[in-house]
């Protein structure tokens, strides 16, 4: 007993002295003026149009963040993430419109739901690996698309209409901003942290060598389904946010596109990092938004309209970066960055 006291003593005393050396690291500065940038956006400006731009960008920062959190640490690819996403934003939806629960009751079933479903789904996917694995997860998301359309089933899930007027999180776009911006917070350091314990250690373990894991007595089996509860947990906790800031959920929720969409976030800011999912996922809605209004410029041109769907421009986007930029954005960013602070002190 008194040396677990001691253990706890020496990394609660540890953790200022790390947090300050972070602070004075480019990377923690840089990090540092991003944050003060979020925090300081809605004085600048309370047009919705922009703060919808950077809500949506979050919830995806925390939805992108659960996805690399399973893949790169766990070596868990799942191409069905949006499962997870989808019947949390389901469960949402439907406490709030029919039983009028809280908006906090409300995630707390939403993210239930979704941990349940990652504990169930990793038990039936333990036995698959690779590719096998992300085509499993991703039959399971198409499965659930098609069960909730079947027109019989309408009375209990709603059907092809889905769940509409959804009530938000708040009436005041000011507070829905600060509040999913204090979960993604959040969000990225119980992740982070989580990487770096030793369950974390375990985890990159069973990423890299699988077998060599299980000869030296890890339960692989119990930590995969552990790690996909954990990112099903945050996976809900996006689609909780999805469903209030969009006001409705459907069927299409769980379409491939989502989980597609999530792994090109992560794979823009780089796998393996969790802080990487911010950038790649505000890179990702924010181009996004540019080649929307590159259509709505003029729609009846159908080389304009075909060459600026997100869809068809992200997947050029990921065939560059697996060619020339394999970690991602946020490191070369970051180095570069680096270089031209040092030029400029003369270091």
């Amino acid at each position: 007993m008194s040396l677990n006291i001691q253990k706890f003593r020496e990394k609660f005393i540890g953790f200022p002295t790390y947090l300050k050396h972070w602070v004075f690291t480019f990377k923690g500065g840089m990090t540092l003026f991003c944050l003060f940038i979020l925090f300081l956006f809605p004085i600048v400006t309370q047009n919705p149009y922009f703060l919808g731009i950077f809500i949506l960008a979050m919830i995806y920062t925390i939805f992108a963040a659960s996805w690399d959190f399973l893949a790169g640490f766990t070596g868990q690819v799942s191409f069905g993430h949006a499962i997870f996403f989808g019947l949390s934003a389901y469960g949402v939806s439907a406490t709030l419109v029919f039983n009028n629960f809280t908006w906090w009751g409300a995630l707390l079933v939403g993210v239930t739901i979704a941990v349940t479903t990652g504990f169930i789904v990793g038990i039936i996917c333990l036995r698959l690996k690779g590719p096998y694995l992300a085509l499993g997860t991703m039959v399971i998301a198409i499965m659930l698309q098609d069960l909730f359309k079947i027109g019989q089933l309408k009375d209990y899930l709603w059907g092809d209409q889905g769940i509409n007027d959804v009530p938000p999180l708040s009436n005041s776009s000011t507070v829905v901003y600060y509040t999913i911006l204090i979960f993604m917070i959040i969000t990225i350091i119980v992740l982070i942290q989580i990487t770096k314990t030793n369950i974390g250690t375990i985890f990159k373990s069973i990423r890299d060598d699988e077998t060599g894991a299980e000869t030296s007595g890890i339960n692989t089996t119990k930590y995969k389904v552990i790690a996909f509860m954990i990112s099903s947990a945050f996976a809900g906790l996006a689609g909780g946010f999805y469903a209030m800031y969009i006001r409705s959920v459907g069927p299409l929720i769980f379409q491939p596109l989502y989980s597609f969409y999530v792994l090109i976030m992560a794979a823009l800011g780089g796998i393996a990092t969790i802080s990487g999912s911010a950038l790649g996922a505000f890179t990702f809605i924010f181009l996004s938004e540019i080649l929307r209004d590159l259509n709505e410029l003029d729609p009846s041109n159908a080389l304009l309209t075909a060459f600026s769907d997100p869809a068809f421009i992200f997947s050029v986007i990921l065939i560059i970066m697996i060619r020339f930029v394999s970690q991602g954005l946020l490191r070369p960013i970051l180095e570069h960055l680096k270089e031209f602070w040092d030029i400029l002190l003369g270091r």
